[in-house]
């Protein structure tokens, strides 16, 4: 992929195929029957060299996810915890400011809450480890943190032990755009979208069919602009995600949950009209939905989605089975 095509297609999403939810367990259902609601809050702890680490958990799209911020440092992290209904697990992603990717598992261990999670670093280094959150009391958790080998095989001691204490007030979030980076010497996504004058795509936006529900997207800067959030309704619809750039695979990639219970990863390239994403919707029951957006921009205030199907052998039908004008919303809130 080159530069230009990275800059173009982090900064977009597309308009979403609103799939109705059937009673389906959420996420929230899951975390209070297990009795680990005890972990939504704003946390912070001191380390041994008096550095000051920071946790939020709060719940989003309607408790089908959990968002996660964290910050130590010039350190942040903004990840979603997401239960993937149909193959029964709780996964968590995520993106930092240094260019890195996060994954992992969430379990249940005799009452703790692990977090078994993978990190890839800008430059391609993955490292692994068990993170074992245990409750002391209302207002105090511990976090452990163990290695884990190639193997899988967890470290019997821990490499240490952080004990959080829950804070009152809100924290300043992971959407906050800081005047200067702090994301180590790599060139940033917002470097790149400036350069080539794609940040344009910053802002609120919405459209209407006429018949559908009025579609609102917002796109906002986040992690020193390694990364946009990407907030969607339409109806009642909700959707919320995450556009990135790899730095070690050359990938703009996408990943996000709605509150039907489904689950959103896609890619990003260039296609002859503007920016193509083609991406998948795994839905609670396992059925996929595999689709491409297209995006033409208009003029500086306005763009357009084409909307495709894709085929299970990856091919995209020649013409699109719906189109859809997008509108710059001004800062007031008013559209016109």
């Amino acid at each position: 992929m080159s530069v230009k095509s990275a800059v173009l297609t982090m900064a977009i999403l597309c308009m979403v195929s609103v799939v109705p939810a059937v009673g389906q367990q959420s996420l929230g259902d899951l975390v209070a029957e297990g009795g680990y609601d005890w972990l939504i809050g704003r946390w912070q702890a001191t380390t041994d060299e008096g550095g000051k680490l920071e946790l939020e958990h709060k719940w989003g799209l309607d408790k089908h996810v959990m968002l996660v911020d964290f910050a130590m440092g010039g350190f942040k992290m903004h990840g979603m915890i997401i239960l993937v209904s149909s193959r029964e697990e709780i996964i968590q992603v995520g993106v930092d400011n240094r260019g890195g990717s996060w994954k992992g598992l969430w379990s249940d261990e005799y009452g703790d809450a692990v977090h078994r999670m993978e990190h890839t670093k800008a430059d391609g280094e993955v490292q692994k480890a068990d993170l074992v959150h245990s409750r002391v009391d209302a207002d105090t958790m511990k976090v452990a943190m163990y290695a884990v080998d190639g193997d899988g095989y967890r470290a019997s001691e821990a490499w240490g032990t952080v004990t959080y204490k829950r804070q009152k007030g809100k924290a300043k979030g992971a959407s906050a755009s800081d005047a200067a980076s702090s994301g180590g010497s790599q060139e940033t996504l917002g470097d790149l979208m400036a350069q080539y004058g794609y940040d344009w795509m910053i802002g609120k936006w919405f459209a209407s069919s006429g018949i559908d529900a009025e579609t609102r997207v917002a796109y906002s800067w986040a992690l020193d602009k390694h990364a946009v959030l990407v907030d969607v309704t339409i109806g009642d619809f909700k959707y919320h995600g995450v556009i990135s750039f790899v730095p070690s695979s050359e990938e703009v990639i996408q990943v996000g949950a709605d509150n039907n219970g489904g689950y959103w990863k896609g890619t990003w390239t260039e296609d002859y009209e503007g920016a193509a994403n083609r991406h998948e919707m795994l839905r609670p029951d396992g059925t996929t939905a595999k689709m491409e957006h297209v995006y033409v921009k208009v003029d500086a205030n306005s763009y357009k989605v084409k909307q495709y199907a894709v085929d299970d052998d990856g091919y995209r039908t020649s013409s699109p089975q719906s189109e859809l004008t997008f509108k710059r919303q001004k800062a007031t809130g008013t559209s016109k």
